[in-house]
């Protein structure tokens, strides 16, 4: 590695994020860097000739300076710095009380800038002492604000060890333990010299390949570390791009990672790693998205239908990360289907008639991908489909509405309860009752749990809304 000290290899997605954050701030501060690959002469194990390629990252640590890291952390968290959004204020000339209001405020945000302007309040006449102040103390006022701040190092990192060499254990929430009091609990046979973890300074660049959010997302594509920059690189400009056209506020990151792997084939198009924070989540998640899942989202039409969060009480039912969660690990959204029926006929609204459709038509595709069947699915579903409106016809004609919500009331109840039976007995009761033929009803005499997106979509659309309303709600454009 001659001209270089240092070097980091993409090992796990913890290197992997490092490298990441690392360039972005090589990047910014126009620090020179490499990457190579490890060959010997078959092209694997341990060789130690370096030649131009893509898994290790190879820089100069005393290039990593103070001053450069701060104008690095000041510039890419830029809307997230207080001192930065007083300075855009102080820009101007004159200001209105609500101009005035608004720097005080940011002068006691958080605990750093109540230190720094302890003894100050702006009135209009102290610019330049307010100015002087922010210079002053800029390195300390950005990275305490970086260190603390709950969505930012905080969020990623235990806070007490940013800037600190490589310790015992790793610095990463859920990853770190104070080894000084907890070493011998955490180690095999209580010997402490049995323990291994394996801690990074380097980490603490961790929180700059995240996209920032209630919930971040990084996505460990190391095929390369090139095709690893471009990935995530590729996500925080259309988080960006998001931020710009909502406004203020955080952008829904969880939208634009699921958005632009519907829409761009080039963002991610084979399994890939997906490393999630939560910022209410004392540790990182992990999932897997396989090509499987990413063929199904690109099923999707119109993303923005599962952009829903019902409340109930205390409790709070976010649609698209059940969804989403749901298509990434190819499990079935029964439960959540059921959920959304019962809601739609408590409420009587017909809100959720096209959210439901929606989603039992991903359940399908789910079902087809894990159990390999399912072929006559579609099928059976239109089937379902033009079975309940033909019922409704019949009874609204007859003015027995009522029989509408108390059959579908019934219908709901055999399938929350999982019993197939009784579903099938009450559909042959309004089969005869209607004189109306469900041919739909053999596969399910047949198979019920295998075709289950069958009855979901007979008792979501056998209800007696308006028909426009309800086929309004089910258009994908």
């Amino acid at each position: 590695m001659e001209g270089f000290t240092e070097h980091l290899e993409a090992n796990d997605w913890k290197d992997s994020a490092a490298i990441v954050g690392l360039i972005r701030f090589f990047e910014f501060s126009g620090i020179s860097y490499n990457r190579t690959e490890i060959f010997n002469e078959d092209g694997y194990g341990f060789g130690q000739e370096y030649r131009e390629g893509f898994d290790i990252l190879k820089f100069n640590a005393e290039e990593i300076t103070e001053e450069r890291l701060t104008e690095f952390i000041e510039s890419y968290f830029y809307d997230e710095m207080h001192h930065c959004s007083v300075e855009e204020v102080l820009s101007r000339s004159e200001w209105s009380e609500k101009e005035i209001e608004f720097v005080n405020k940011k002068m006691t945000a958080n605990t750093v800038m109540k230190k720094v302007f302890a003894r100050q309040k702006f009135d209009g006449t102290n610019k330049e002492t307010i100015l002087d102040l922010i210079q002053n103390n800029r390195s300390m006022i950005v990275k305490e604000t970086y260190r603390n701040k709950t969505n930012l190092y905080r969020n990623f990192c235990n806070e007490n060890v940013f800037q600190h060499p490589a310790g015992d254990t790793v610095r990463l929430r859920g990853y770190y333990v104070d080894f000084a009091k907890k070493g011998k609990s955490v180690s095999y046979r209580h010997d402490t010299r049995l323990f291994r973890s394996s801690d990074s300074a380097y980490y603490d660049f961790i929180p700059f390949a995240f996209s920032i959010g209630r919930e971040s997302f990084f996505i460990n594509d190391n095929y390369s570390i090139e095709q690893l920059y471009h990935t995530n690189k590729m996500l925080r400009e259309k988080c960006e791009a998001q931020k710009q056209k909502s406004g203020p506020g955080s952008p829904d990151i969880r939208k634009v990672l699921f958005e632009n792997i519907i829409y761009a084939a080039d963002f991610i198009d084979f399994d890939v790693e997906i490393i999630k924070k939560d910022i209410e989540k004392p540790y990182f998640e992990t999932f897997f998205l396989r090509k499987d899942s990413i063929d199904i989202f690109r099923e999707i039409k119109k993303y923005d239908i599962f952009c829903w969060t019902i409340r109930r009480g205390e409790r709070t039912v976010s649609i698209q990360e059940n969804v989403t969660d749901a298509i990434s690990n190819l499990q079935l959204m029964d439960g959540l289907i059921e959920f959304l029926l019962r809601e739609d006929v408590q409420e009587g609204s017909g809100r959720y008639v096209g959210l439901i459709r929606r989603i039992v038509d991903l359940n399908a595709l789910i079902r087809r991908k894990v159990y390999d069947g399912g072929e006559n699915m579609n099928k059976g579903m239109r089937s379902a489909y033009a079975g309940a409106e033909n019922a409704v016809k019949v009874l609204t004609s007859r003015n027995q509405k009522n029989k509408i919500n108390s059959y579908r009331a019934k219908l709901l109840s055999a399938l929350v309860f999982n019993d197939h039976n009784r579903f099938s007995e009450i559909l042959l009761s309004l089969s005869n009752f209607t004189d109306v033929y469900f041919p739909f009803a053999y596969d399910l005499f047949e198979d019920f749990e295998a075709n289950k997106e069958v009855a979901y979509t007979f008792v979501n659309n056998f209800n007696d809304y308006p028909r426009e309303k309800a086929e309004e709600e089910t258009k994908d454009e």
